[in-house]
């Protein structure tokens, strides 16, 4: 089994725990530096992305095409996920979490009225390295629509990232002038919490993961110090300009450097 290695990672987790089932040895680490996730970012219905957040066939392929696999997804109502997956060998999919938000797990096979699955988690976590989940319990731990993902054998296929580096410093500088416009204007405290996973995310807590990951020690650092500022104006719960309360010019000029980072393995 193979274990999550960075925050929020169960996904990359998961790509790892697939290919191990086709024989294949890898590491949700190795898979995120592989593909140049430290470098990547993406705005998607209506959020901005980045890190682990980049966890569809499109980006998994990325790191797939090149060694002979690639990722396809069926999206079906929850109510068929069952059924569907008694005829597959295995797939991955996102459970609900008691605590909110989704976690991604890999199905292994029925065994009687059950569907087992891989928990893709930290290795020194208490929870179990498996899951056994009923009918009734598998369906009432699902999104209204699932995506399952399955890996098929292809021929590889080499994978230029330059573009994607490119747009993602496209993406970065539209960002950065969405966070200049939201923190000039007194917000609601639900306008910041929503603010908080579609427009601060992207750097403030996955760009912080990826910069850990490639040891960008002294960006992470100016980064770390303005979440601190931004989550103590959360915490204030109350209407308030985010420019008062956290340098938005510290923010911008650590954002440039980002795209430096970037820029560099774009070329």
């Amino acid at each position: 089994m193979k274990y999550m290695t960075f925050n929020s990672s169960c996904a990359y987790a998961g790509v790892a725990n697939l290919l191990e089932l086709e024989g294949m040895e890898a590491e949700d680490r190795q898979i995120a530096l592989d593909m140049g996730l430290p470098f990547l970012f993406s705005f998607q219905d209506g959020a901005y992305c980045s890190g682990p957040m980049l966890q569809t066939g499109e980006w998994f392929n990325l790191y797939l095409q090149p060694r002979g696999f690639c990722m396809t997804e069926t999206k079906l109502p929850r109510e068929d996920v069952p059924e569907f997956l008694e005829g597959i060998p295995n797939a991955m999919l996102g459970i609900l979490k008691p605590s909110g938000g989704k976690h991604a797990v890999v199905y292994t096979g029925k065994k009687g009225e059950r569907w087992n699955f891989i928990n893709n988690r930290k290795w020194e976590s208490s929870e179990p390295e498996n899951i056994s989940l009923s009918r009734e319990e598998l369906v009432r731990q699902l999104d209204s629509v699932v995506a399952a993902a399955r890996l098929r054998k292809a021929s590889p296929t080499e994978v230029d990232l330059k573009p994607y580096f490119k747009n993602s410093v496209g993406v970065l500088r539209q960002l950065k002038g969405d966070i200049a416009v939201f923190s000039s204007r007194e917000q609601t405290p639900r306008d910041l919490r929503d603010a908080r996973e579609s427009l601060f995310r992207a750097v403030l807590l996955d760009g912080l993961t990826m910069l850990e990951l490639i040891g960008e020690t002294k960006l992470w650092k100016r980064l770390k110090s303005i979440q601190k500022d931004f989550l103590d104006a959360l915490r204030e719960n109350r209407p308030l300009i985010l420019a008062d309360c956290i340098s938005v010019k510290d923010l911008s000029q650590a954002i440039d450097a980002y795209i430096t980072l970037i820029s560099n393995q774009a070329g």
